[in-house]
Formats: structure tokens, sequence, C-alpha cells
């Protein structure tokens, strides 16, 4: 199925697509989804069937010497699945993982690590949906609040549906009792956030969010990427200790994962009425750092020659003329700004901002101006890019 197909196919049904979709990457192991590392992820789409959340994308081979894969995905929202697989059987004679039924059991192998997890799961009414199949897809899978398929070769639209429509009728054959068994429950109202400390702790990432409807533009982005979204931003704002923006108001704060990597943000309001001003912060962790505040602002050419600059140099002549550098500690700016980094800051690509802003395993921006959800990849692209290459 090429591009084009399954767009057309997404926009016929009223889904949204998404051509590449980094914020999936890594969340979902299990259907040989491992096999291949760190797959890339594109031609991605996620809608509702039958009043359930529905989702799919293509995986890139990876490492998996035997190709890229297609996932489909039907979500129970409140459902915690603990591991569970089904294929075909083989005809080597193997023992299933878990004996299901005798007839059963000739046709389809089922793994669960709970063995009267499966049992229950997989009743009578479910194997009669599956025993009448010839599987042309590899395996059906459980993980997180979904349950999936994974397909090799080429994958028609024609099969995407079919494999949507097997899903969501599996999903109706599960036993309430064993469904209600496994509903997250409702926690209690968190204790307020206690005032931030030296290594600043942040709201955890959240692969799949919540169905309910979003009342804004960045509340309906983050929702659609598969990340939380903060209408107050002060619970994540705060949690950089002498960061950047530390006065005004902060709103709409996102969490979610771009590539491997946990990512965050905010706007912060300064102002009031026509003196109003919004600013954007982006920000990308790499944990397992921890560095000293640093502040990257573009230089002024003029203010330096008429005042001088005092502040840190990093050894290149073409970024030190460029860029001001400020840091209490001058070995941990050098130790960020390394090469690579020199050569990063240097490419075209680099989007505009006020300043960029080092603080523990955190590399953020702040612009100086608002930005609408649709330029965060361009930030968030140049922020991976950066911390990655730090210390080379």
């Amino acid at each position: 199925m090429t591009s084009g197909e399954i767009e057309g196919w997404v926009r016929e049904r009223g889904m949204e697509f998404y051509p590449m979709w980094p914020a999936m990457r890594g969340m979902f192991r299990g259907g040989e989804m491992f096999d291949g590392g760190d797959r890339q992820l594109f031609d991605g789409w996620a809608g509702m069937l039958g009043g359930l959340p529905v989702f799919g994308f293509q995986a890139a081979a990876g490492s998996d010497p035997d190709g890229p894969l297609y996932v489909v995905g039907v979500r129970l929202p409140g459902i915690t699945f603990p591991g569970l697989t089904m294929m075909e059987s083989g005809f080597d004679g193997e023992v299933p993982a878990v004996p299901i039924d005798p007839v059963f059991d000739l046709s389809w192998k089922v793994s669960a690590r709970n063995p009267t997890f499966a049992r229950d799961l997989v009743s009578r009414p479910m194997q009669a949906v599956l025993i009448d199949i010839t599987p042309d897809f590899s395996q059906i899978w459980l993980e997180r609040d979904a349950v999936l398929l994974s397909a090799r070769g080429g994958v028609s639209a024609t099969a995407v549906e079919r494999y949507l429509q097997l899903l969501r009728r599996l999903v109706d054959t599960m036993p309430t009792r064993v469904l209600d068994a496994l509903r997250t429950p409702k926690a209690p109202a968190p204790p307020p956030w206690p005032t931030p400390t030296r290594h600043p702790q942040f709201p955890p990432t959240v692969a799949l969010p919540p169905v309910s409807g979003i009342g804004n533009e960045w509340g309906a982005w983050a929702t659609r990427r598969g990340w939380m979204h903060y209408p107050s931003g002060r619970e994540v704002a705060e949690r950089m200790n002498r960061g950047p923006l530390p006065t005004g108001r902060h709103i709409d704060a996102f969490v979610g994962r771009f590539g491997e990597l946990p990512c965050f943000g905010w706007r912060t309001i300064t102002g009031t009425g026509e003196q109003s001003r919004i600013r954007q912060v982006l920000c990308i962790r790499r944990p397992g750092l921890d560095l000293n505040p640093v502040k990257v602002t573009l230089d002024d050419a003029m203010l330096t020659e008429l005042v001088g600059s005092g502040d840190i140099e990093v050894g290149d002549p073409d970024f030190d003329s460029r860029w001001r550098v400020t840091s209490r500690s001058p070995e941990s700016a050098r130790a960020v700004l390394t090469p690579a980094v020199w050569k990063l800051m240097g490419e075209p690509f680099v989007p505009e901002f006020a300043q960029l802003w080092f603080e523990h395993d955190v590399a953020a921006v702040i612009t100086d101006r608002a930005i609408g959800p649709d330029r965060v990849d361009e930030y968030l692209v140049f922020l991976h890019k950066l911390i990655t290459r730090m210390g080379r």
C-alpha cells in the first residue's frame, strides 16, 4: 500500500494522518516490533471505530532481517492488559505455551505470562472468531491498553479495514468480568507539587492519552500525537530549578517523547493587555546528564565592540563571534559546547530562538514570540540533534 493510498483511506474515514509518527516510536514492543530495534514509524493514522479509538502505522525494517511491519490497533481506555500473544500454530508438534482447547490449539498458539488470564480471555466466543480465519498476518497481541495486529509484506487498505474489524470483533468477545478486573482504578487527587529541588522531576511521559475532547489547539495537537496536555503549565515549568522564564503565567504544557527521548514544553505569558507577551519554551531531556546552567544567546556585534563581552569563549572563533555563552561554570559550558555542537549551531536549519538553555539533563530553547503547534517539531529536531551530540 502506497502512502497516497493509505492517506486517502484515512481521510475518507475522517481520521488523522501522520506522514511521520515519532511520538509513537518505542511505545509498543510486542508483535515482533522489538526485533527491529528503534524502528522509524510512518504513514500513521488514528481515529474511532465503533466507539473505540483505533490507530495504525508502518514500521520500517530497522535491524529486523524479515523487513518492515504494518501494525493496526484498537484501544480500550482505562484497561491495562497483561502481555499476551496469539499466532498461527506451527506444524512441528510444539506444545502451545498456554493450552486453551485441544481443537483450538491445533490452529492457534497462545503465549502469556499469566496462563489463567489467557484461558479466561480466550473464551469460547473468541475461539469461534479465530478458528474460522486463515491468518495472513503475523501476530495478535495485547500491550498497554491496546489490542494489536502486525502483518508482513504489502498490506492493502482493504486488508487494514479487515484487520480492524477482526480486532473489534475480538474486543466484543472479551468477558466483561475479565475487563473489569483489568481496569485501572482512579487514583486519588495528587498532593500539591513540592517545591522544586536542584534535580527537577517532570510529570511522567504517557504514550497513549485520554480520549476525552480537548478544548484548544495545543490540547488537540498533543492528543493527536499521543502526548499529555496540561492547560496550566505551572506544574511542568516549575520543575526547571533556575531555568528559563521563572516568572509569568505558564499555560499549555505538554509532555511526551520525541524519538527515544522525553520532551516537554509550555507557553509563558508576561504582562497584561496590550503589553502582554507570549513566549514558547521547548525542552528535551537526556537522562543521565547533570549539567550546571548554561545560557546561549545570539551576540550583538556592536555592543560587544563598544562594551566588550566578558563572556565564556569555547575555542571556536566563528562560534564565539556569533554566540554569547554565560554560565557560573566555564568548565560546564565548554563540556556542553563541543566541536560537534559548534558545527550543528552553524547549520542553516537551526530555528530562530531567543535563548538556548542547558540545565541538569535538559536542553531547552526559548522563543521571543508565540509559535503554533505546527512549528514544534522544527525545534525538537534541533534539540534532539543537539543533546545527542553533546560530548563529541
